[in-house]
């Protein structure tokens, strides 16, 4: 059986759980080394990233990348959840909200805010998950956190059923949940998620992903190659340096980098910068910049 090394850019359809498609994955490409780069509630549909073989190493570096959501906001609902999917905890008449009075609250929503979770959520707080909180009945003080939005657009507003589409352009770690919640408190409503696609994590776009009924025709057709994304795909917001002949056994012996063993010059790296490692035009890893008492180095991370 064929061994793959890359990424495969999936589209998980709705009623399945991230971890079905890692799952089901496994099955069609017979291998255990397969990782995602970011889950996706059952409801939602569109891109998952799946990482393949060494791409499993590099799982932390496609997560970091900016995601595009299209997310339907309902409002005069609040959930448990934060979705439509949840236990209906209150509810507000129509309060008549206008698409203007939509893109008005909008525009406080673009740049870094403050958000918090929803309850729901496989973030862990004293050591334990939030859902186990919220299954247990348990009260527990969420910590908010900042998130970067760096596009919040109107796609659509039925004023008649008081409810909008906007497409969001974000950092790793925000909750469409929560901003749907938060974008109705601002309307001096209640309000929570409806659909969610996501159509883009980094350079993987959803025009482009397969489904796995896809996956597993190409498999048998032995065409899997063409989709298979190579392992420095995506990864062009970090910069990266080059192992000179002589610092070729410093790099996969996973040394410290200095710039004598290196082509690329270190003055435009930041401490604690994430770096990609190159022996020759091959992707060996990621490592970061390390200035510590005048002392510069690269120090690798994750080897391939």
């Amino acid at each position: 059986m064929k061994q793959y090394n890359g990424y495969l850019n999936i589209y998980k359809e709705k009623g399945m759980t991230s971890h079905d498609v890692v799952f089901k994955a496994r099955k069609i490409l017979q291998t255990k080394k397969i990782g995602h780069t970011g889950t996706l509630d059952p409801d939602a549909e569109g891109v998952l990233v799946l990482c393949i073989g060494r791409a499993t190493k590099m799982v932390e570096y496609i997560t970091d990348h900016e995601k595009v959501y299209e997310a339907e906001v309902v409002l005069g609902i609040e959930t448990d959840t934060c979705d439509t999917s949840g236990t209906v905890i209150n509810q507000k008449p129509d309060r008549g909200i206008t698409r203007a009075d939509f893109e008005k609250a909008l525009v406080q929503f673009c740049g870094t805010i403050s958000q918090t979770p929803p309850i729901y959520s496989a973030i862990r707080v004293n050591g334990k998950k939030l859902y186990h909180y919220a299954r247990n009945g348990e009260q527990v003080d969420i910590p908010s956190r900042l998130v970067e939005i760096s596009a919040i657009t109107l796609l659509e507003f039925n004023e008649q059923t008081q409810r909008g589409k906007i497409l969001v352009a974000c950092s790793k770690g925000t909750y469409m949940r929560s901003l749907c919640r938060d974008i109705a408190i601002a309307l001096g409503t209640c309000g929570c998620m409806g659909s969610l696609i996501r159509h883009k994590v980094g350079e993987f776009m959803i025009d482009e992903a397969l489904k796995l009924s896809e996956i597993e025709e190409k498999m048998t057709d032995d065409q899997l190659d063409a989709h298979i994304y190579p392992l420095a795909y995506s990864l062009d917001k970090y910069k990266r340096i080059t192992a000179t002949e002589a610092g070729r056994k410093y790099l996969i012996n996973g040394n410290k980098l200095y710039q004598w063993n290196v082509v690329e010059p270190f003055d435009d790296f930041k401490p604690a910068e994430i770096i990609r490692l190159y022996d020759d035009e091959k992707l060996v890893g990621m490592g970061k910049f390390y200035c510590i008492e005048d002392e510069n180095y690269v120090k690798p991370s994750k080897l391939l």
